[in-house]
């Protein structure tokens, strides 16, 4: 299927409050069952089946290059074989406002669905449209980027990554999820809001609440801020980052307990320090946010 052909078949049928359309393509039976081996390992370096990813001749993907439609025909295809997903990680922090540069979507699945969901896009006739590429060689501090499979679509210059429900810690079900304008499915704003907060990305959490400029009040009647951050998912995670490269054993996450309650009104306090000297704050009301501005989810983008 052509760039032309897909924008085409798409464009009419995205509503943001629409459900998945089947797609034209056959598809087989669902894989994601109980019985499914979703436990089963396999090695996404294999280089009988691992392609790197710069292509000379590759395309530009749909909308100017961000890769809605794209993304949105893999998204169609996973919930018809009976997977649930939503686009998650920098993707999400764009469609809640904050000036971020993606280089590549991320898609959360529950844990067990991840192994399934990788052998789905390497069978046919999905494995004509996605190729399973190269991780980065270089492993980011406190990341498990570089062991969960990344696809790139065939002659586009466009890639996307499976992250397991467990990493991105929100559970990975449609009752979590809202469409964008485009038919995308992303964490609602609390669920991604506590993620951020229990895991201690403060980066992100920074980057979220600029960009929806919620009030301190806002996360007392949505979030759960009793207590800590969650130092079992952080152990976890650092044993999984030590047991992956061997090298990166002292640049794992912070395993410290902070108060959940400081953390948020720490963060939320500081929206006026972070404008800087760029943003007067006489205009913006934070670093991505005019004024009076309206909320981002709530209007038609195309990267979103």
């Amino acid at each position: 299927m052509t760039k032309r052909e897909m924008e085409a078949m798409l464009s009419t049928q995205i509503s943001s409050d629409s459900k998945p359309v089947r797609a034209r393509t056959a598809i087989p039976p669902p894989i994601f069952n109980e019985s499914s081996s979703s436990s089963s390992s396999s090695n996404v370096f294999d280089p009988a089946v691992l392609e790197d990813c710069a292509v000379e001749d590759d395309g530009l993907a749909s909308f100017g290059g961000h890769g809605t439609l794209e993304i949105l025909r893999l998204i169609r295809v996973l919930e018809e074989n009976g997977a649930c997903c939503c686009v998650t990680g920098t993707s999400a922090l764009i469609y809640y406002g904050a000036d971020r540069h993606r280089n590549a979507w991320e898609i959360c699945l529950p844990t067990e669905q991840l192994e399934d969901a990788k052998r789905l896009l390497m069978s046919p006739p999905y494995k004509h449209e996605y190729t399973l590429i190269r991780t980065p060689s270089v492993t980011q501090p406190q990341s498990l980027a570089h062991i969960y499979p990344r696809f790139k679509c065939v002659g586009l210059d466009l890639s996307f990554q499976l992250l397991p429900s467990q990493d991105c810690h929100f559970e990975c079900k449609p009752s979590n999820f809202q469409r964008s304008h485009n038919g995308l499915p992303y964490p609602r704003l609390h669920v991604f809001v506590q993620s951020l907060l229990d895991t201690h990305n403060l980066v992100a959490l920074c980057d979220v609440v600029d960009g929806t400029n919620v009030s301190e009040e806002w996360g007392f009647s949505n979030l759960d801020l009793s207590g800590t951050n969650d130092v079992d998912w952080a152990l976890w995670k650092n044993r999984a980052i030590r047991d992956s490269d061997q090298s990166m054993r002292l640049f794992g996450v912070t395993t410290a307990a902070y108060s959940r309650q400081e953390t948020w009104e720490k963060i939320v306090r500081g929206k006026e320090e972070r404008l800087g000297f760029k943003h007067p704050k006489e205009i913006f009301a934070t670093r991505f946010r005019l004024h009076g501005s309206a909320d981002p989810w709530l209007t038609y983008r195309k990267a979103a």
